[in-house]
């Protein structure tokens, strides 16, 4: 049995995706399914309604920056933001309209801005589990992990955009990332790197 609200969704991010979110109505999205824009406003009957849907689908999917019961390394890091980039990819309009989306429905956004604010509270615990263990320096009038957290999230949420402005094949956004928390890596921390790094290498030649 066809599940319409949930292709609807579907239908609609891809739409969205590819034109922007301003671009598309809800007539795209119905003559695009063969439906009619009374079914579709059966499911929602605004297009924000359907926007505060996709944003829970991307709240739901969001990657536990400080999972419990689990040994965590620097590889954790790495994974984290490149399970972030997917889904990044998957709903790419939403954060190359992210600014729009929240000055046209602050009130529905608002649940996003809420997520972001306690992601920074766990990606602080995620630092701070990373100095304890002697895999990042300690913080100092020189190291501020506060403003590096900063700008790893804006890295890593904005990617998609900068790569309307610049060569989006010259490197990848974890590179970027690696380039922001390298230079605080311990001895440890920057061997756990570079076997991270190692291990990398050796998928893509493996690949090959």
């Amino acid at each position: 049995m066809i599940d319409t609200k949930l292709e609807i969704i579907r239908s609609s991010v891809a739409l969205f995706n590819k034109k922007g979110f301003f671009n598309v109505s809800i007539k795209d999205i119905a003559d695009s399914m063969g439906i009619s824009p009374g079914n579709f406003t059966y499911h929602f009957k605004r297009k924000e309604h359907l926007l505060s849907a996709i944003q829970e689908e991307i709240l739901n999917s969001s990657v536990d920056i400080m999972p419990k019961g689990q040994y965590i390394t620097l590889a954790h890091f790495e994974e984290m933001f490149k399970k972030f980039y997917v889904i990044q990819q998957q709903y790419s309009f939403f954060f190359l309209d992210i600014n729009y989306l929240i000055a046209e429905y602050p009130k529905i956004m608002n649940g996003y801005k809420k997520a972001t604010k306690n992601r920074f509270v766990d990606a602080r615990k995620l630092v701070n589990h990373f100095i304890s263990s002697d895999r990042l320096v300690n913080e100092s009038n020189r190291v501020n992990y506060d403003i590096i957290i900063h700008n790893l999230w804006m890295v890593s949420t904005f990617w998609s955009a900068s790569t309307l402005l610049i060569d989006k094949h010259s490197n990848s956004p974890i590179d970027a990332l690696w380039e922001i928390l390298s230079p605080y890596l311990t001895p440890k921390g920057y061997d756990e790197y570079q076997e991270i790094v190692q291990f990398n290498k050796t998928k893509i030649d493996t690949n090959f």
